[in-house]
């Protein structure tokens, strides 16, 4: 025995040895796969610093552009006001000096032959004020007045005025007279005399229009007619068209009768670039409609863009334009500078044009150009906002990311270490925990089973059909019909009593194993729970106290409070500070309950009310509401549930209404934007400043997955950022009496008996018995034969396979396999597979110490319907046998069709 017992202990250490190795080798792919994700984190983790640099680098460089154009907007508006604002100025200055005119000079018939006294003043006062160049004033003669005009003026420069100007004012390279500027005539001034108004231009009108006055008192520029020009000439004819048509109209409104020029150099000051004239008519005041004479003002257009930019800026260009010219300065340190007679902005800043027109048109003649300035922004105006803070922050970023992440891989390192450490720790736990369930549940499977044989075999002997009814016939009850067969019936009595309590020890010792693996499942995540009836409001009660102390340490006013859909009133803890409810709910409301996973819904309650705690600062208020809402009309009557609680037991209920749920606080809240994200997996905000960047974000995007399962609904609301943030839970309920403790609990009685006599019937059940244990195998073959079935036998998972595809062959297949896990030649596992793959729907029922989840997953995978523990128990196998409906000879349904058992043992790990 010693000898079968060392080969057993062999056989399985090889056997687990093989389990291990099978374990090992899922343990270093998984191990690949956290290289490959290591690596890949490397990767994305590159890609991250440059798309962060990058990021960092185009945003800063993007704020200042905005930066840029924003400044630009504001010196660009402003200038146009001030350039309006100094153009009417220079309007109204020759408005002005026309008026005094006609008050000074109020009757027509003088004219032309007239003086201003005190021009030269009035006219440089009034260009002081209107930031103007030059200003004049010009009579209008006809052809035949010039010799006249010619005398008068001569003599009002050398005699009449006061005082009169030097000797030789007016006097050109041909003498006295009016004149006109043409390069082209050889004169060595450029100048020719004008002795009538005949024009080489076309105009209509015979007349001239010489310089009496000039702003700047005695100069080159007296006696010239502007009428000779062409540019000049023809807005004199347009504002005498004009005045023409006024005075043919009858009106006195002469104003409108101004003109402007069509831009052109100036003969005073050609350096100063393009300029363009104002011509305003003078009408005597005694007769408003007779035109007598003009007064031009010069505009030069650099002039009107002086002193409207600042000295620090540049980049700007500026944009004088008519319907047919168009004139281009760019501003350089706040001055305006002349580049070219066209419009050179970039077309790609249009977007950012600024434009103000400077002539309005009711207050020039019909057929005056119309100015517009717009200023538009260049490249230099955006280099003068560039920085090397783009460029440092971004070297900043990936600074520290690289930091950072070189800090993540020390702490990975020595993480890993310490895991790897507590994985061997636990590895090892695992091993020895595998190895002491398996070498003590095989001994211990035979001595249940020899004592289950046993103890049938005394009640057999003392003529009871099972040892349960021995055990319910009891001592005192036999009846002895000598003292001989008293002595033999009395000494069977108390050896079924020992063996009785020999195998309560047995079991003692295998709950102990239980405990643990259910120790281990918890530990490793793997315990499954599954759906019972429950009172939700005792649920809620619950979760929220566990948060009492949290709440309290930071000074945090936690409140819970139901209300009925019926009342306004609400319903309060009786005791201020108090989080107990459920005593104060009437019946009608407790008695509602839902079905679910208690475990997963608490999950999910703690995890909305450890946020809102975790969200809401100090002195803040979290306030948990309860609604019950009865169902909406006709959908009490329509709307019935099914259910399979966590027995598999069968259930249906009837809608009652729904429990909501709302967890209300004072925290940071959320915008629309992040109520659209908020559920999603790995979904967090503002992660270093409200939870020092902890969480996964996955908490949220489980709950709900949670939630949704259970057919409810969790969503989130809130009124915007710092007004806080409202999670409510919706479930469906069903009205179940609180008093119904066997759904309340989920669980039927566990405790009923299946004799073990045998099955009363028709046919019996042929079953092969696979375990390398030859005692196993008989005991087991024993006892399932007392039972009425057909056993046949086989010591390895080999064996087993060659005597299935035997009796497919034959015809007369197997209705059940019971397989042991660990066998020397080929494991139970891996002849379910053999088995499956034959094409066989046989009934397999793995039988092994081997408990651990991943080994009864393992076995399952592997094709086997079901998973015993050892020592196995004949009552759990018979109950197997009868909830999967199998009948004998090949009249079981596929592993397809197979339904699940009506009870599912402790035992099952599924």
């Amino acid at each position: 025995q010693m000898k079968n017992s060392k080969t057993k202990s062999s056989r399985s250490s090889t056997a687990s040895s093989n389990s291990f190795h099978r374990l090992y080798s899922i343990k270093d792919e998984t191990a690949a796969a956290v290289w490959v994700g290591r690596i890949a984190f490397v990767i994305c983790l590159c890609f991250l610093m440059a798309g962060l640099g990058a990021a960092t680098f185009f945003l800063l460089r993007a704020e200042e552009t905005k930066l840029a154009e924003t400044q630009y907007k504001s010196f660009a508006e402003r200038a146009i006001v001030d350039a309006n604002s100094v153009f009417q100025r220079r309007i109204m200055a020759t408005v002005s000096v026309s008026s005094v005119i006609s008050e000074m000079l109020p009757d027509a018939d003088p004219w032309p032959y007239v003086s201003v006294r005190g021009f030269e003043r009035l006219a440089n006062d009034l260009i002081k004020t209107s930031s103007g160049v030059a200003m004049a004033f010009a009579p209008i003669i006809r052809g035949d007045e010039v010799e006249q005009f010619e005398a008068y003026a001569y003599d009002y420069f050398e005699n009449s005025r006061k005082p009169p100007f030097p000797n030789g004012t007016a006097v050109h390279s041909f003498g006295k007279g009016i004149f006109g500027i043409d390069p082209s005539r050889g004169t060595s001034d450029g100048r020719y005399r004008v002795t009538n108004g005949i024009t080489n231009y076309g105009s209509t009108y015979s007349l001239l229009t010489p310089l009496l006055h000039v702003s700047g008192g005695p100069g080159p520029f007296l006696m010239l007619n502007l009428h000779s020009d062409p540019t000049r000439g023809r807005a004199i004819d347009k504002m005498i068209d004009c005045s023409l048509q006024d005075k043919t109209n009858g009106s006195t409104e002469n104003q409108n009768c101004a003109v402007i020029t069509d831009t052109l150099i100036l003969d005073n000051a050609p350096e100063r670039g393009p300029a363009a004239v104002i011509m305003q008519p003078i009408y005597p005041s005694n007769d408003p409609t007779t035109l007598t004479g003009l007064v031009p003002n010069q505009i030069v257009w650099d002039e009107l863009l002086e002193n409207l930019f600042a000295t620090e800026v540049s980049g700007i260009d500026c944009i004088i334009e008519t319907k047919d010219q168009a004139f281009t300065y760019t501003i350089n340190d706040g001055i305006a500078k002349y580049r070219s007679d066209s419009d050179l902005h970039e077309p790609k800043y249009d977007h950012l044009e600024r434009c103000v027109t400077l002539t309005d048109k009711n207050l020039y003649s019909e057929g005056s150009p119309e100015y517009k300035l717009c200023l538009y922004p260049n490249k230099k105006l955006y280099k003068s906002y560039v920085t090397n803070n783009p460029r440092l922050a971004t070297i900043g970023t990936v600074s520290i990311i690289v930091f950072t992440s070189l800090l993540f891989f020390v702490y990975d390192f020595f993480v890993r270490r310490d895991v790897t450490a507590k994985k061997e720790l636990l590895q090892a736990k695992r091993r020895f925990m595998r190895f002491v369930s398996h070498e003590v549940r095989t001994p211990l499977s035979a001595v249940s089973m020899g004592l289950n044989l046993i103890q049938s075999e005394i009640a057999s002997s003392l003529g009871f059909e099972s040892r349960d009814d021995l055990d319910d016939f009891g001592h005192e009850s036999a009846s002895l019909q000598s003292d001989e067969m008293a002595v033999s019936r009395k000494d069977a009595l108390d050896w079924h009593g020992m063996t009785r309590e020999v195998q309560s020890n047995t079991q003692s010792a295998v709950n102990v194993l239980n405990d643990f693996l259910n120790y281990d499942k918890i530990e490793t995540g793997t315990l499954h729970l599954e759906l019972t009836v429950l009172p939700m409001w005792r649920v809620i009660e619950q979760a929220a106290k566990e948060f009492k102390l949290a709440a309290e340490r930071k000074h945090i006013k936690l409140e819970l409070g139901f209300k009925d859909h019926r009342s306004e009133a609400e319903l309060t803890p009786r005791k201020r500070r108090s989080l107990s409810l459920c005593n104060t709910l009437p019946n009608n409301i407790k008695n509602n309950m839902v079905i679910g996973d208690s475990m997963r819904l608490i999950q999910v309650l703690r995890n909305l009310i450890s946020n809102a705690i975790k969200f809401t600062p100090e002195q803040g208020n979290v306030s948990i509401r309860i609604y019950y809402t009865n169902p909406t009309k006709g959908e009490e009557d329509e709307i019935k549930d099914s259910f399979v609680l966590r027995n598999n037991e069968e259930v249906s209920y009837t809608r009652s209404g729904s429990v909501e749920v709302s967890v209300r606080d004072s925290g940071p809240g959320m915008t629309e934007g992040q109520l659209g994200k908020l559920f999603r997996p790995g979904v967090q905000f503002n992660v270093n400043e409200l939870q020092a960047g902890k969480g996964s974000g996955l908490g949220l995007y489980i709950a709900k997955g949670i939630v949704e399962q259970h057919n409810g609904t969790l969503i989130a609301t809130s009124e915007g950022l710092g007004r806080g943030s409202t999670f409510t839970l919706a479930l469906p309920t069903h009205h179940i009496a609180e008093r119904s403790s066997l759904h309340l609990n989920g669980n039927t009685n566990p405790n009923h008996k299946i004799k073990d006599s045998p099955a009363v019937e028709s046919e019996s059940l042929r079953i092969l018995v696979v375990d390398d244990a030859a005692s196993i195998r008989k005991l087991l073959s024993r006892l399932l034969e007392k039972r009425g079935r057909i056993c046949d036998q086989a010591e390895d998972g080999k064996v087993a396979v060659e005597k299935v595809k035997d009796s497919i062959e034959n015809g007369d297949t197997y209705d059940a396999v019971l397989l042991d896990y660990e066998m020397p030649e080929m494991t139970g596992p891996e002849a379910a597979k053999r088995i499956r793959a034959m094409g066989s729907d046989v009934f397999i029922v793995g039988i092994t110490g081997n408990l651990l989840p991943e080994d009864v997953a393992f076995f399952r995978s592997c094709g086997a319907n079901a998973v015993l523990p050892k020592p196995l128990r004949i009552d759990d196998l018979e109950i197997l046998l009868v909830e999967y409906g199998i009948k004998h000879n090949g009249a079981s349904p596929t592993i397809d069709s197979l339904p699940p058992p009506v009870h599912a043992p402790e035992f099952s790990f599924s």
